[in-house]
């Protein structure tokens, strides 16, 4: 795998309206069927894309079909389920329950919405989703996931301490680019039972969050 392109959903009524989404199914709106078309024609621009994933959810599967029609879904990486928050708008969640929400937003290891998931919960389907990627193949992959995933998701591709999640932010449809450099040396934190990232190769960022092809 020379590439491992991740993109975030386009935009949604929910996320105008500042309303948690988390499991539930929700369209893109206009705008952000525009922009997952603008994202498509980018992509299949300037990527080579020979393997997509997809979370199973609407939004990002319509986002998908407008990159690579030919992708794989799973709902390993589905956004952060917030049980009883979700359909929710934020500010009202926070006025019910603002430690938790203050939990959440420093992204503890107690925090949990009612009958939701934690961000422990996030790093093991991270790490399941993990095993699905060859970083000795040359194939330039699509994942097409939600911002709160795809922030754990980077941290555990990078090996990075968990609370460094807080450091990645996702616009609508922006795309985050990975480069595998199979000279460079990259410990991996996973058991020898688990598909992992051998010592000789290394994952760089080259870019990220990145909208530019929004403005066109």
């Amino acid at each position: 795998m020379k590439k491992i392109i991740i993109v975030r959903h386009g935009q949604t009524n929910a996320n105008v309206e500042g309303r948690t989404q988390g499991h539930i199914d929700t369209p893109l709106n206009d705008l952000g069927l525009l922009q997952a078309k603008k994202t498509g024609e980018f992509i299949k621009t300037n990527f080579s894309i020979s393997e997509s994933w997809s979370s199973d959810l609407i939004r990002t599967q319509t986002t998908a079909k407008n990159i690579f029609k030919n992708y794989k879904t799973t709902n390993l990486i589905r956004e952060m389920s917030f049980g009883d928050w979700e359909n929710n708008l934020f500010k009202d969640i926070a006025k019910k329950s603002p430690e938790l929400v203050k939990e959440y937003e420093n992204a503890t290891d107690e925090f949990k919405a009612p009958d939701g998931e934690s961000f422990g919960d996030l790093f093991d389907r991270a790490k399941e989703f993990i095993k699905y990627l060859d970083f000795n193949s040359e194939k330039e992959v699509l994942i097409v996931s939600h911002g709160g995933f795809m922030r754990v998701l980077l941290t555990s591709l990078l090996n990075l301490p968990k609370e460094n999640l807080l450091n990645f932010h996702f616009e609508n449809c922006s795309i985050t680019e990975i480069l595998v450099n199979k000279n460079k040396s990259h410990t991996s934190k996973y058991k020898e039972s688990e598909r992992k990232i051998s010592s000789n190769i290394g994952l760089i960022i080259k870019r990220v969050n990145y909208t530019d092809h929004l403005n066109n």
